[in-house]
C-alpha cells in the first residue's frame, strides 16, 4: 500500500511531539520512528485500517480520547492526542509499541494536516455546494474523473468543519483530481472550508430553503452558498445554476469575489452547459446536452430531470478541468444513487415475481423544493408494472418559523398529482395530512416506526412507494424494516 504520510511528516505538519508507548517504557525515543508509514487517517476508532493514524477529537457528546486504546487494538500505528492525555503503556494491545503524537489541540491539528496535504497536491481541485444534490453530484464527478486520472473524493457526506479537513488529510500526494463536497447550516461556515480546499473549480447545484430556520430568507442562503468563491484560486472558475431564481445574485457575488471565469448550466439558452433534450423514464434518463459547444449524448442510471441538470454542472467541471467530457459522461450510466437519496429497492410481498413493490428511498434529507421534485417524480411513475403510487413523508426540519406553512403547502401539491395514498409522521406533517383529500389519507403517526404496521397492511403488488423526510425524522427506519422483511 502506498504511503500516505510518514509519522515525521505528520508531526511536522501539526507541530506535535512523538512519543512511544511500550510495556517496558512509556516514553522511549526509537530510531526510525519518524520514517514509519501511515496509510490512512480516521477520527472514528471503528473504521480504522492497519497502520492508520487515529485522531482523537473532542466532540459535542463524547471525547475521542476515550477510544485511543480501542484504536490501537484495531491496528492504529499512531494516535494524535492532546498534550495532557494519559494512557498506561499496559493498555496497548499485546504489549506492542504504540506511537502518540501530542499536540495542543487535536481538532486544530486535523485542520493543519489538511492544509499541508492541500499544499503538497498539484492536481485539479473541485468543490461542490448547494441546497440539494451535493452528494449525488460529487459522486458523478468522482466516477467521471476516475476515468481521467488518480482521483480522491469526499466519502459519504463528509462536508462540514471536520469532514472537509479529514478528506484533505486523506488525500494522496499524487492526486490528479480532488472532489470535495461542502455543506453548511449557518452563514460563515462555507468560507473557511473553501479556503482550506482552495479549489480551481466551484459548482453550486441550487439554492433553496434548506436550513432556512437559521436564515431570514433565501437570499441569505444564496449569499452563504456564494462563500464557496472565497477560497477559489486565482484564475479559477465557477459554475452556477442558470435556472435558479437566485442566479443573478450568485453571479454578482462571484463578480464581487473577483472570480475570473463565471459559467452556468441548465435549460437557459445563455448557459454554457445546456440541456438540449431529455427522456426521463422510470429507471433511466437519456440526455442530449451542449457542453461548451460540444454536443454530448449520455445515459444516466439515476432517473429524474433534476439529477440530469445537476450532472450537467458536473460535466462542465470535467470540461473546465481539461478532461474528455464524452469519456466521462459514459460513466454516468453506471452510477448508483447514494444511500437515502433515490436508491431503488425491489420488494417481493410473496415468494413470486408477480408480487413486486418498488421502494424509492429518499429518506436522507428533505426540504420544500426537493420534496416537490420527489412527489412529482413519483406521480410520473406510470406504466404497466406500477399502478398505485404511495408517498410516505416525514417532517422537513430546520425550516424555522415558516415550517408549518411549508408543510401545509404539500397538501395541495399532492392533491394535484397522481399520488394515490399518503402516510405521514411528525408534528409538522400532521398539518399536511389533515388537509389532504380523505381518499388520499393512508395513516398518520407522530413516530415514524408506528407507520410500519399500517403501511405493510396497505401494500399491494404493483405499488411504487416513495419514502422521504429529513434525516432527523427517522424515515430510514421504515426503509430498513421493509427491506429486511420483503427484499
Amino acid at each position: 500500500m502506498e504511503c500516505l504520510w510518514t509519522v515525521g511528516e505528520i508531526a511536522e505538519a501539526v507541530r506535535g511531539n512523538i512519543q512511544v508507548l511500550g510495556v517496558d517504557a512509556q516514553h522511549v525515543e526509537l530510531q526510525g520512528t519518524e520514517t514509519q508509514e501511515i496509510n490512512s487517517v480516521s477520527i472514528d476508532s471503528r473504521t480504522l485500517d492497519k497502520d492508520a493514524l487515529y485522531i482523537a477529537i473532542q466532540g459535542v457528546s463524547q471525547d475521542g480520547h476515550a477510544f485511543v486504546r480501542a484504536a490501537f487494538e484495531a491496528g492504529a500505528k499512531a494516535c494524535l492526542v492532546s498534550h495532557d492525555f494519559e494512557l498506561d503503556a499496559s493498555e496497548v494491545a499485546d504489549g506492542s509499541d504504540g506511537l502518540l503524537i501530542r499536540v495542543e489541540d487535536t481538532f486544530k491539528a486535523l485542520q493543519d494536516l489538511g492544509i499541508v496535504s492541500r499544499k503538497r497536491c498539484s492536481g485539479k481541485i473541485i468543490a461542490v455546494t448547494g441546497s440539494a444534490g451535493k452528494t449525488g453530484t460529487k459522486e458523478a464527478l468522482r466516477v467521471m474523473f476516475e476515468k481521467q486520472g488518480r482521483t480522491h473524493a469526499s466519502v459519504k457526506s463528509f462536508n462540514n468543519h471536520w469532514g472537509v479537513p479529514l478528506t484533505l488529510a486523506r488525500m494522496p500526494r499524487d492526486t490528479e483530481f480532488g472532489v470535495f463536497e461542502v455543506g453548511m447550516n449557518h452563514a460563515g461556515e462555507i468560507s473557511p472550508l473553501s479556503k482550506f480546499i482552495q479549489p480551481h473549480i466551484t459548482l453550486i447545484t441550487t439554492v433553496a430553503p434548506a436550513h432556512i430556520g437559521h436564515f431570514s430568507n433565501e437570499e441569505e442562503i444564496a449569499d452563504a452558498k456564494a462563500e464557496i468563491f472565497d477560497g477559489l484560486v486565482e484564475g479559477g472558475a465557477c459554475l452556477l445554476p442558470a435556472d435558479n431564481r437566485h442566479f443573478e445574485r450568485l453571479n454578482k457575488r462571484a463578480e464581487q469575489a473577483e472570480v475570473q471565469n463565471i459559467y452556468s448550466f441548465g435549460h437557459s439558452a445563455e448557459a454554457e452547459v445546456r440541456l438540449s433534450s431529455g427522456e426521463f423514464g422510470v429507471s433511466r434518463s437519456f440526455v442530449k446536452a451542449d457542453c461548451f459547444d460540444e454536443a454530448i449524448d449520455f445515459e444516466i442510471s439515476i432517473p429524474g430531470e433534476h439529477i440530469a441538470l445537476n450532472f450537467l454542472g458536473a460535466l462542465g467541471c470535467v470540461k473546465l478541468a481539461g478532461c474528455d467530457v464524452a469519456e466521462g459522461a459514459e460513466e454516468l450510466g453506471n452510477l448508483v444513487a447514494p444511500p437515502g437519496r433515490g436508491v431503488r429497492h425491489q420488494l417481493s410481498l410473496k415468494d413470486d415475481e408477480l408480487s413486486q413493490v418498488l421502494l424509492i428511498d429518499e429518506s436522507y434529507n428533505a426540504n420544500p423544493p426537493s420534496m416537490e421534485i420527489a412527489l412529482k417524480n413519483l406521480s410520473a411513475l406510470q406504466d404497466d408494472t406500477y399502478c398505485r403510487r404511495i408517498a410516505v413523508l416525514g417532517d422537513m426540519l430546520e425550516l424555522g418559523k415558516h415550517s408549518e406553512m411549508y408543510h401545509r403547502e404539500i397538501a395541495p401539491l399532492i392533491a394535484s398529482l397522481d399520488v394515490d395514498l399518503v402516510f405521514a409522521s411528525g408534528e409538522m406533517m400532521e398539518h399536511m395530512f389533515n388537509e389532504l383529500p380523505e381518499a388520499k389519507r393512508g395513516a398518520f403517526a407522530f413516530n415514524s416506526k408506528d407507520l410500519i404496521a399500517p403501511l405493510e397492511e396497505s401494500l399491494q403488488s404493483g405499488d411504487v412507494l416513495m419514502i422521504k423526510g429529513s434525516l432527523g425524522s427517522d424515515m430510514g427506519s421504515i426503509v430498513t424494516a421493509l427491506c429486511e422483511k420483503y427484499k
